[in-house]
C-alpha cells in the first residue's frame, strides 16, 4: 500500500509538473509573439525570427498553439513586403529586392496569395528600374541580367523584353536587338507601344549603319541596311538617300532612280544632293534627257559645279 501510494503521488506530481510546463510553453510563445510585435518598427529581421520562433512554439503545443500560430503567419509575409516598400521610397534598390524576395518566399511558405501577388509585382519593377539605370551607367551586361531577372519573375512583364532590345541597339548588337524585337512581338502584338518603339530604333540604328556602310565603300552592305531600315518603318529622305548611293554605286540605276522619286517628297531642305543622284542614275541608264532635267535642279550647295560640268561637257545638254 505504501508503494501504491507513493507511486500515485509521484504521477499526480508529474501530471501537475506536465500540466504547468503546458502552461508555461504556451505563455512563452504568447510572450515570444509580443517580442516580435514590439521589434517590427525596429527590426525586420529580428521581429520575423521571433514569430518564426513562436510558430516553432505552437506548433509543439498542437491544437492549443492554433490561434498564436495562425496570427505569427499572417505577420510574416507583409512584414518583410512593407520593409522592401520602405526600402524602395528609400532609394535603397539592392536591399528592397533582397526584401522583396524574402517576402515572396515567405509568401509561398505560408499560402499568402495577396502578398505573393505584390511581391512579384514590386520585384519586377525593381529589377526593371535597376536595369534601366545600369543602361544609362553603360552597364550593359548588368541591365540585361536585371532585366532577364525582371521577366524570370514575370514573365509577362514585357517592358523588360523592350529594355533588353534598347540595351542591344546601344551596343550596335543588332542581331539581339532584332531576336529581343521578334520576342516582344510575339508577346504583345503589333499594335503595342512598345513593339512601335523598338521598331522605331531599330529602323534609325540600320539607317545609321547604311550611312557608315557607304561611307566605308560597301555599298552591297549599305543596301541590305537600307532594307532593314525601311522593314521597321524607316522610311525618311535619308534612308532613301543611301539606297539611292549605294544602288548608284552598284551601278543598280532603276532602283537607284526609285529610291530618288521616294527621297525628294521627303525632303523638305535640300534636295539638291538628291537631284544630283538621280542625274548619275539617268545618265548610267542611258536616259539624257531625265539626266539633264535632273542635273538642272542641283541649283546650289557643292554640287552645283559638278552638275554644270556633267550637263556641258559629258550630256551636252541643251
Amino acid at each position: 500500500m505504501r508503494k501504491t501510494l507513493i507511486l500515485n503521488v509521484l504521477l499526480g506530481l508529474m501530471l501537475l509538473a506536465g500540466i504547468n510546463l503546458k502552461a508555461q510553453t504556451l505563455e512563452e510563445a504568447g510572450t515570444v509573439f509580443n517580442d516580435a510585435i514590439q521589434l517590427m518598427q525596429t527590426d525586420v529581421a529580428g521581429a520575423a525570427a521571433r514569430f518564426e520562433e513562436a510558430i516553432a512554439i505552437c506548433e509543439k503545443l498542437g491544437e492549443e498553439g492554433n490561434d498564436i500560430k495562425s496570427q505569427a503567419i499572417a505577420q510574416i509575409p507583409p512584414l518583410y513586403y512593407n520593409y522592401a516598400v520602405k526600402l524602395q521610397a528609400d532609394g535603397n534598390q539592392d536591399e528592397a529586392i533582397s526584401a522583396a524576395l524574402t517576402a515572396k518566399e515567405k509568401a509561398e511558405k505560408y499560402s499568402n496569395s495577396e502578398i505573393k501577388e505584390k511581391s512579384i509585382d514590386l520585384l519586377t519593377q525593381l529589377y526593371y528600374v535597376k536595369g534601366n539605370e545600369q543602361a544609362k551607367n553603360k552597364d550593359f551586361d548588368g541591365a540585361i541580367a536585371s532585366y532577364d531577372n525582371a521577366l524570370k519573375t514575370d514573365p509577362k512583364f514585357f517592358r523588360a523584353i523592350y529594355g533588353k532590345a534598347l540595351v542591344y541597339v546601344m551596343q550596335d548588337d543588332l542581331s539581339n536587338a532584332e531576336a529581343a524585337y521578334n520576342e516582344l512581338l510575339a508577346a504583345a502584338g503589333s499594335d503595342d507601344d512598345l513593339v512601335k518603339r523598338t521598331a522605331g530604333s531599330l529602323g534609325k540604328k540600320y539607317s545609321i549603319a547604311a550611312a557608315k556602310a557607304i561611307k566605308a565603300n560597301k555599298a552591297a552592305e549599305a543596301l541590305s541596311m537600307v532594307e532593314k531600315a525601311l522593314s521597321y518603318g524607316e522610311e525618311n529622305a535619308n534612308t532613301y538617300y543611301y539606297q539611292l548611293l549605294a544602288a548608284n554605286q552598284l551601278k543598280k540605276w532603276d532602283l537607284a532612280i526609285e529610291a530618288a522619286q521616294k527621297a525628294l517628297p521627303l525632303e523638305e531642305k535640300d534636295k539638291n544632293k538628291i537631284y544630283f543622284e538621280l542625274g548619275k542614275a539617268y545618265e548610267g541608264k542611258g536616259n539624257k534627257g531625265e539626266a539633264c532635267n535632273a542635273y538642272k535642279q542641283v541649283t546650289a550647295g557643292p554640287l552645283v559645279q559638278n552638275a554644270q560640268y556633267q550637263m556641258k561637257q559629258v550630256l551636252k545638254c541643251n
